[in-house]
């Protein structure tokens, strides 16, 4: 009965000591992940200013020194697009054509520009446009802009085969539509890789 009884407290003993274990291993690690968590989040995009090296969080978009100076970040989305854009009317081979071939090729090339998805480009059009204006008023972005100009997106059109939807940035609101893959339309084009500086 006696070791019985010892073998049982023995036995307590030990759960007791891994769970303190498992415990104290559990806490660390909480520590060690809430130690590394503002870092990230405060650089959601990866992104930092090229002289201060500080995180980029007092306005949404940013000019990047990467692509020549030709394009820029969107914080919300970390989404990279053009300056430039394709602004007459191509078909959407055309156009895929034009983004595919931007920045050439080669040991120096920058290329990885592409056709945006339809949700890629809508988001582009951002509340924050009036608050950085100034900034951007010398590039005629089409959320600045406001025009009837369609912009190709590589999204097809559900149940109309051979259309993809078009973006119109117009006065009154953002418009969104099918439209042939023959009919022409222009490109604005998005990268697929997020840069790391901005001038």
């Amino acid at each position: 009965m006696f070791r019985w009884r010892a073998e049982r407290v023995c036995r307590e003993e030990e759960g007791m000591l891994r769970i303190a274990t498992l415990a104290t291993f559990s806490i660390g690690f909480a520590v060690f992940a809430t130690m590394a968590a503002p870092q990230s989040q405060a650089a959601p995009c990866g992104i930092v200013h090229k002289q201060a090296r500080q995180p980029l969080n007092d306005q949404n978009f940013w000019l990047l020194a990467e692509h020549g100076g030709r394009a820029f970040v969107d914080q919300r989305t970390c989404l990279v697009a053009r300056i430039d854009r394709l602004d007459q009317p191509a078909t959407l081979s055309e156009a895929m054509g034009y983004c595919a071939t931007l920045g050439q090729g080669g040991p120096y090339g920058d290329m990885g520009w592409q056709l945006p998805t339809m949700a890629e480009l809508t988001s582009l059009d951002s509340a924050d446009w009036p608050r950085q204006r100034e900034a951007f008023a010398q590039y005629k972005l089409p959320p600045l802009a406001r025009s009837e100009t369609e912009y190709w997106t590589r999204t097809e059109w559900p149940g109309l085969a051979g259309s993809f939807a078009v973006v119109t940035f117009s006065a009154p609101t953002t418009l969104v539509r099918p439209l042939e893959a023959t009919k022409k339309a222009s490109a604005w084009c998005v990268f697929g890789v997020t840069a790391t500086g901005v001038d």
